[in-house]
């Protein structure tokens, strides 16, 4: 009970740290790109050094060990929130259908997956957020190849014959001034090249290799400052981007509840279902590996979804306002999920 306190608490100042984002937003005092550039920095700098850190302990078999947990578990999420989402929203409208998928199988295990674990559990379960960096790594690549997948197989937006997915798949010589192409080829590639991926690889060498006492102070006093920034400025992003979100018909929407119920309920249910089935013939998770996978696997309804809408012509705007509602239910959901955990 004590850490479900906790969780509510703290997600309740995340929440609060979305207000500057949607104020500068609403009152315009930040220029368009603001956000986006934020965004960047967040994920290109500060959230590869709190992954870094997070790696510089001594070697532990524990913690090697409750990696692998995770990454199986991340794996088992993923692809279970994928064949319910794909099945369930099979009759939906087709554009609405991409969205409701996409949004259902991926959350924001990042932006706030990460720094709430780390506020919440770093200190009682040392390795936490190195866990929830492993999570991330199936995280995308689920993104960078189903997510890709959903928002483009079966389409040809410019009616050139050929299908949309076949283009974003690789990338061809003769499109390479083609921005929808040289953005998502290689989409594997670009899962094992994301920044969160890259800092989790070189955090493992550090970690498994006897050398994380050799970074000099200077180097971790730095990436610790950068560390520190991450919960702030990602809440700020989100707060940003929800300024932008239109709520308008979206109680009308039957879909709506339906990803609702799956995305912050029936899912993540699953997965503490599953947890509590191993207990019961004697494969108890450890209680790091159980509550970090369910958090992350409990969140809302991942930003980038606006931003996947955006880059491969889909509907930005519903999915806008899937991600909105779901952002908001989150903080009476995730609670709700961990005490049941």
């Amino acid at each position: 009970m004590e850490l479900v306190l906790k969780i509510v608490y703290n997600v309740a100042i995340l929440f609060i740290m979305m207000i500057p984002g949607v104020i500068l937003k609403k009152f315009n005092m930040i220029s368009d790109g603001f956000g986006k550039g934020l965004s960047n920095f967040v994920l290109y700098i500060a959230q590869p050094a709190l992954i870094f850190l997070a790696y510089l302990k001594d070697f532990s078999l524990t913690i090697l060990i409750n990696s692998l947990w995770v990454l199986l578990f991340s794996f088992i999420a993923h692809s279970l929130f994928s064949v319910v989402a794909i099945l369930v929203f099979k009759k939906a409208p087709d554009a609405k259908a991409r969205m409701l998928k996409f949004a259902t199988i991926f959350s924001n295990a990042a932006f706030m997956g990460i720094p709430l674990i780390t506020v919440v559990l770093e200190d009682t379960y040392p390795g936490s957020t190195l866990y929830a960096s492993i999570y991330n790594i199936t995280f995308n690549l689920f993104l960078w190849s189903l997510g890709v997948r959903i928002c483009t197989f079966g389409k040809d937006k410019n009616s050139d014959g050929v299908d949309d997915y076949k283009e974003v798949s690789k990338l061809l010589p003769d499109k390479e001034d083609d921005d929808k192409v040289k953005n998502a080829s290689g989409s594997i590639l670009k899962a094992i090249l994301h920044p969160v991926t890259i800092a989790a690889l070189i955090g493992l060498l550090f970690f498994v290799l006897p050398i994380n006492g050799y970074v000099p102070g200077l180097v971790v006093d730095s990436l610790t400052m950068l560390k520190n920034t991450v919960a702030p400025l990602s809440m700020v992003v989100i707060g940003i981007r929800l300024a932008d979100m239109s709520f308008k018909g979206a109680f009308t929407d039957k879909y709506m509840y339906i990803f609702l119920a799956l995305r912050h309920f029936a899912l993540p249910l699953c997965m503490v279902g599953i947890i509590k089935l191993l207990e019961l013939i004697g494969l108890a998770l450890p209680t790091e590996v159980a509550t970090v996978t369910v958090i992350l696997a409990s969140t809302p309804a991942a930003t980038s979804a606006t931003m996947f809408a955006e880059k491969f012509d889909c509907d930005s705007m519903y999915v806008s306002r899937l991600v909105a509602v779901s952002t908001l239910l989150s903080i009476l959901s995730m609670p709700l999920v961990m005490l049941l955990l």
